[in-house]
């Protein structure tokens, strides 16, 4: 199941390559993939849709010198593996799919010989949906509203504190904690995420459907901010000041400083606190049964007004949506639709029973829905889109 993904991945790391948008790290697991014979059939599909300037023996009998120095500085590729894995290596001319193989080794050596791909005919194209973007709407303390998007730079002054929004980006510099100090909610749609440094450095990440209440300023004896849906901290140390996240009236996350992620969403139960780094306690109440210190790497659970610690979180999982990934691990069809509906701003709907099955695997957020959506049919979940933004699970 999870070589579908993997397959996905390719394919959508072969698109951006084509546009010249791949990062360092995107070349380097695309060749990768060049390496392994079981994404053969798909090379050989995905190059067959590509104009080159002659054969893969042309290219490389043209081109061997800087093929062999990029292949060769390519080695670092096994280096991860563990010494007991066997590695399948590329080989000039040694592969029916040298093809792929030379387009990527060439384009990594800075001999672009890519010309122009061939269109390809998609299916109901047209209601094909973008993966979200950064933004997000902010709430001023005097109830303006200002919209925030990748693009967006702009300054705000409220009292004594300057607000900079440089792409998706918010920042907060206050002058002193002495003064008044209102309050902002930073709120992110279904399809946006957005990042906000608060007054006192603290940094945080909001996934799709999240809002964060704060301060302009944090005065008085700790930082208090009121969360829902999903975001990651990173809290700026300051013993005198502890930091509090509070979760509704449902629960609170108490630290000094340190790293963790909450996932709180109004609308699924129950809600989670990871922590990565640092210590924080999680607490539905002021009874000791109903709280629980969590160290690195660990995660509290609270559901129905308990608070349980889980042994058995994966970390990966947690993180993915802030390393532009879904992580669909152990996840059921709902779960996993969930987390689709809220990226690409769709409201799902079953027409029949809902199967009983587990996902697995990794997933890009930056593909568009159509392309998320042929995987899932290829794991036997079909689905349509209606009106643009209804997602019908047959």
């Amino acid at each position: 199941m999870e070589d579908v993904f993997h397959e996905e991945e390719l394919r959508g790391l072969f698109d951006k390559f084509l546009q010249r948008a791949c990062t360092e790290a995107e070349v380097r697991k695309l060749a990768a993939y060049a390496a392994d014979q079981q994404f053969a059939r798909v090379w050989q599909e995905m190059i067959e849709q590509v104009d080159v300037e002659g054969t893969a023996e042309e290219l490389y009998s043209r081109h061997q010198q800087p093929v062999d120095k990029v292949f060769n500085s390519l080695s670092f590729l096994t280096e991860e593996q563990p010494e007991k894995t066997p590695v399948a290596r590329i080989h000039p001319l040694r592969r029916y799919w040298w093809a792929a193989a030379a387009v990527v080794l060439l384009a990594a050596s800075g001999t672009w010989v890519l010309v122009e791909r061939k269109p390809v005919q998609e299916i109901a194209a047209v209601y094909d949906k973008a993966p979200g973007t950064d933004k997000a709407i902010l709430t001023l303390a005097d109830g303006s509203v200002v919209s925030l998007d990748s693009m967006g730079k702009q300054q705000l002054v409220q009292g004594n504190t300057a607000v900079q929004q440089q792409g998706g980006t918010l920042q907060y510099k206050a002058d002193a904690r002495t003064g008044g100090a209102g309050f902002n909610t930073l709120t992110t749609p279904r399809g946006g995420q957005f990042r906000v440094v608060l007054p006192d450095g603290t940094a945080v990440w909001l996934n799709a459907a999240t809002s964060l209440r704060y301060p302009t300023a944090f005065n008085g004896n700790e930082r208090v901010v009121t969360l829902k849906g999903e975001a990651y901290f990173e809290v700026a140390k300051d013993p005198q000041q502890p930091f509090r996240v509070q979760i509704d009236d449902r629960a609170t996350v108490e630290v000094l400083g340190t790293n963790f992620n909450i996932h709180a969403y109004s609308d699924e139960s129950p809600i989670s606190t990871t922590l990565l780094d640092g210590k924080v306690v999680m607490k539905t109440g002021d009874d000791p049964d109903r709280r629980v210190v969590l160290n690195p790497l660990q995660q509290a659970v609270a559901d129905n007004g308990k608070v349980e610690l889980n042994r058995t979180v994966n970390i990966d999982q947690v993180m993915a949506w802030k390393n532009g990934m879904f992580n669909f691990d152990g996840l059921d069809l709902r779960q996993v639709l969930q987390q689709i509906a809220r990226w690409y701003d769709v409201d799902v709907v079953f027409e029949g029973k809902i199967p009983a099955r587990k996902f697995g695997g990794e997933l890009q957020r930056d593909l568009s829905l159509q392309q998320v959506l042929r995987i899932l049919e290829k794991m036997d979940v079909k689905c349509r889109i209606e009106n643009g933004n209804k997602l019908i699970v047959m």
